[in-house]
Order: structure tokens, then C-alpha cells, then sequence
């Protein structure tokens, strides 16, 4: 996949995350297929024609039912309601909507999946899910009924639009409508296009939805991993925290990367700080030597980088995924002959065990947050810092109900960090006696992320009061170069609580900025 003049060029082999990430960032981004694709495609989609007119063979969804219908024969003459019929009995999706994202990234995926020729559709087809990207039209696809074993309700969703069918959702410039309006605003033509033998099975078969939410939660994930590293530096600053813990020498002997990494960007972001050492300690009345921090201050470098590891296998997967051929039957080309061959491509047991797997680790990665944000509340856990992170208890609650949110997410995330991978139900049948689950490992995924990104937001600003309460005695003394950058960026929207008042819309603002990335984004200017 290149990318020129803004454009992405897919040849279902070579997509790559930073071509994601790129497509997620920039909507603008328009998406072609190289002339070379196009050939292949062509050459594939030769061989379903031939087999219709003139082999007359039995090839699962194409000739045959679906499921525990696949005794059952579709004549040649049948082909075009039975396109209509699949998408028609499965797109029956139940809860939300995907976001807009999501759907993006799942249409830019199955295109690219179908590019390579396995699938044996025409290139019309593939053409007509790019040119809706371009053009802006985005299905709206219901979150609930895939079971992992092809994301077949979601995915027909999204072919109702792609044919214009009236029973399609879409949106298109903000606006929700049915496809057919919607279609025809954004020019795009025929409105009705027609589906032929094999392309509605080839569109739905697959995890692509899943695939789809699971590259966008790891791209929040890595947003998340760089602010819970900057919150962490600020609690560590707060409560003026040992820097041995962050001896290059401890993390090289641990023989991890990603720690040596985390302890490095911790580091960077408190160059410079006079507060984490004796004489900021003794400024608070901290006279006797503290030797080591908690757990939670001091193995920070360790966990986060574990989290890191995991996310980097987890990554392997997903890449892996994008450049595959997901579907049943796959058609195969020995030299001038083609065969069709029925498996279980579709089948995302890898993409469940991954996902479950992120989810613990997130969950973690909160946990820990949690753990450090409960310290700055306590003045023995926090060496000195203010009862409740107010300057005059009592009188004033300060942050404690603030952390409470903190307390309460973390109680549900444990829960959702249960694997989904494990309860597999048979269904159709029992002729898929074994579903991976992947969709409702993925969903439960998305809402620990948001609840991530609700914890980090609070460290965030009780770490922000902590270091204002204690400026005053800290005065002399330099913070972090990285920590005091970030605390001024924060200062710049959110001001510090000297007493109480409506506290929420500040922590709503923080957590916009975590969710959007904008804070983020200053953990690498904080690190130039």
C-alpha cells in the first residue's frame, strides 16, 4: 500500500498500521486499487462465471444455502434474490451503532481483503464499498449479534447501504437518512447496484468488524499508554518520588524493552526535578531517607512496560488480520486452473484470545492509575500533601468523591476484563458448534478503554492540584522539564481548586482532553 497525493492504494498484501492510523487521522483520504489488483480480481471473479455457466458444481454459497442450509441448491437463474435474501435475513443487528470510525475501518478492510482475489467477486463490487468511503457515505451498523465466526449481521448492514436497498442506514455530511437518499446526495451511482453470485456472502463473511473496533481501540491503547506515562510522572513529582527506581541500570537487568523504554520516557519527562529529591523532600518534613516508594510509584517503569509487551503481540495479530483472506469458500489458482476450497477463515478465535487479552492489561493499566490517585488524597501515603487535595479540610471536601469515580470503574473493569473467548454457545443448528465470541470480547474491550481514559483524566487532575498545593514550598526548588510543561498546558484550561465548587465540569473537561488526544500530544513536545 502507498500513499501519494493523499490518495491509499490497496492490493490486499501490504496495508499496514501506519496506513491505518493514517486513514483514521484523515478522513480526506481517498482509496484506490492498483491496476495490478484489478487484473487479479478479474481473474478470480472468471472462474465463479465459469462454474455457474458451465461446471454446474457445488460450491457452499454460491450454488448452495448457507449454514445448516448448504444441502439445499440455488440455481444460476436464482443468483440475484438470493444476494438480496443474505443480506436481507442478516442484517438483523441489534444495540448501538458502531462509531463512524469503526465502519470506516471495516469497510477500507473487507476491500482490501476482497483485492486479493480469493473471494472471487468482481472488482464493481469493491469499487462500489470505495467509492461510498470516498464519497463520505458511511453505513450505520448495529453493535450486536456476530458471534466471531464472521461478523455476518453488522457486515450485511452494511451491504443494505452498499446496494441501496430502502432498508439501509447510513449518514453522509452529519446526517442520518436511509441509503438510498443518502446515496443519491453524495452522487454516487447506480443507487440501486445489484449483487452477483458470491458477493454477499464474500462482503459478510469474516471478523472484519471486529477486526475493524479492535484496530481502534489499540490506537486509543497507545494514546492512552503515552498519558498514563505523563500521569505518572506527575503523581511521581507530587509526591516527590525516588528517582532511583528509574536507574537505567535496574530496567537493563530486567531485560525488557518496553520497560527500559517506560523508565527512559519517565525519566525524560523529570529531568531536571529538584522536588523528587532529599532537599524538595525536607521542604514538606520529610527529614529521614525514604529508601523506596510503593509499588505503584516505584514499579511503574515495570508494569507499564509489560503492558506495552503485551500490546505489541496484540499488534502482531491485528497486522496479521488486515492482509488476510477471510472468508468461505476461498478460490485457489493452479496455474490456469481454479478450485474452490470451503474452511474456516472467518473463524476469529485468534483475534478473541488477543482482545481478551488487551482487556486485562487495560484494565491494569487503570488499576494502577487508581492505585497512585488514592495516595495523592492520604498525607501519610503522599509524604505531607493536603487531607483530600484541599487547602482547608473540613470546611472543604476536596477530591475524595472525584477518586470515587475512580474506585467505582475500576469495580466494573475487573468484571468486563472476564474473557468472552471461553464462552463459546452453539448456534444454527449446531453446525457452528464453535463461536469465538470475538464480537462481545471487542465490545466489552471498548468500554474498558473508555473507562481508561475516565481514570487517567482524574490522576491527570489530582496530580495538577497536588503540585499547585505544594508550590508555595516548593518555591526554589525546579520541577521536571516534561512535568512542568504538561502542568502548565493543564493550567491553561483548568485552574486550580482552591475550595470547593462544581468540580465535574473540570473533570469532564480532563477527560475530553485525554479522549480526544489533545493531552497526549504534549507528552512528546514535553519529551523534545
Amino acid at each position: 500500500m502507498t500513499c501519494e497525493h493523499k490518495n491509499l492504494i490497496l492490493d490486499g498484501y501490504s496495508l499496514t498500521y501506519e496506513k491505518i492510523i493514517e486513514f483514521i487521522e484523515n478522513p480526506s483520504v481517498q482509496i484506490t486499487l492498483s491496476e495490478s489488483t484489478v487484473e487479479r480480481v478479474k481473474d478470480y471473479r472468471s472462474a465463479v462465471d465459469q462454474w455457474l455457466i458451465e461446471e454446474k458444481k457445488a460450491i457452499y454459497g454460491v450454488t448452495t444455502g448457507l449454514g445448516k442450509l448448504k444441502d439445499y441448491v440455488v440455481d444460476e437463474q436464482d443468483q440475484n434474490q438470493f444476494q438480496r435474501n443474505i443480506l436481507l435475513s442478516h442484517a438483523v443487528g441489534l444495540g448501538p451503532d458502531f462509531p463512524e470510525e469503526v465502519v470506516r475501518l471495516a469497510m477500507l478492510i473487507r476491500a482490501n481483503v476482497l483485492a486479493r482475489g480469493h473471494s472471487g467477486v468482481r472488482v464493481e463490487m469493491i469499487e462500489r464499498l470505495l467509492v461510498m468511503l470516498n464519497k463520505g457515505v458511511i453505513p450505520c451498523v448495529p453493535q450486536i449479534g456476530s458471534l466471531g465466526v464472521g461478523d455476518l449481521q453488522p457486515m450485511a448492514h452494511i451491504g443494505l447501504c452498499m446496494v441501496g436497498a430502502p432498508e439501509g442506514r447510513a449518514t453522509y455530511n452529519g446526517k442520518k437518512g436511509g441509503s438510498p437518499d443518502l446515496l443519491a446526495k453524495a452522487n454516487i451511482t447506480p443507487v440501486y447496484f445489484e449483487l452477483k453470485a458470491k458477493e454477499a456472502l464474500a462482503l459478510i463473511d469474516g471478523s472484519t468488524m471486529v477486526l475493524a473496533s479492535s484496530l481502534y481501540a489499540y490506537y486509543q491503547a497507545e494514546q492512552l499508554c503515552n498519558i498514563a506515562d505523563m500521569a505518572a510522572a506527575m503523581t511521581i513529582e507530587a509526591t516527590r518520588g525516588e528517582m532511583d527506581a528509574l536507574d537505567p541500570r535496574i530496567h537493563n537487568a530486567n531485560n525488557l524493552q518496553t520497560e527500559q523504554e517506560t523508565a527512559q520516557i519517565l525519566s525524560s519527562l523529570l529531568t531536571g526535578t529538584e522536588w523528587c529529591t532529599s532537599s524538595g523532600r525536607e521542604r514538606l518534613g520529610e527529614f529521614s531517607p525514604r529508601v523506596q516508594d510503593a509499588v505503584s510509584i516505584r514499579s511503574t517503569a515495570q508494569i507499564h512496560g509489560a503492558i506495552k509487551d503485551v500490546l505489541q503481540y496484540v499488534k502482531s495479530v491485528f497486522v496479521r488480520e488486515m492482509n488476510a483472506s477471510k472468508d468461505n469458500p476461498l478460490i485457489f489458482k493452479n496455474g490456469v486452473a481454479f478450485e474452490s476450497l470451503s474452511g474456516g477463515n472467518y473463524h476469529g478465535g485468534h483475534l478473541a484470545y488477543a482482545l481478551d487479552f488487551m482487556g486485562v492489561v487495560m484494565t491494569d493499566l487503570a488499576m494502577i492509575s487508581e492505585r497512585r490517585s488514592a495516595r495523592l488524597l492520604d498525607p501519610i501515603m503522599s509524604y505531607g500533601l493536603p487531607a483530600n487535595l484541599i487547602a482547608v479540610a473540613g470546611l472543604n471536601t476536596g477530591f475524595a468523591l472525584v477518586h470515587a469515580n475512580a474506585t467505582a470503574l475500576v469495580s466494573e473493569m475487573r468484571i468486563l476484563a472476564a474473557p468472552a473467548s471461553i464462552g463459546s454457545i452453539p448456534s444454527k443448528g449446531n453446525q457452528e458448534d464453535h463461536n469465538s465470541m470475538a464480537m462481545g470480547a471487542v465490545r466489552k474491550l471498548m468500554e474498558i478503554i473508555e473507562r481508561v481514559q475516565q481514570i487517567l483524566a482524574i490522576e491527570l487532575l489530582l496530580s495538577a492540584q497536588s503540585i499547585d498545593l505544594i508550590s508555595e514550598n516548593m518555591k526554589g526548588l525546579t520541577m521536571g522539564k516534561g512535568t512542568s510543561i504538561l502542568h502548565q498546558w493543564i493550567r491553561q484550561s483548568i485552574n486550580p481548586m482552591w475550595e470547593d465548587r462544581y468540580v465535574l465540569a473540570d473533570l469532564q473537561k480532563m477527560i475530553e482532553f485525554v479522549q480526544t488526544g489533545q493531552i497526549g500530544k504534549q507528552v512528546s513536545i514535553a519529551l523534545v
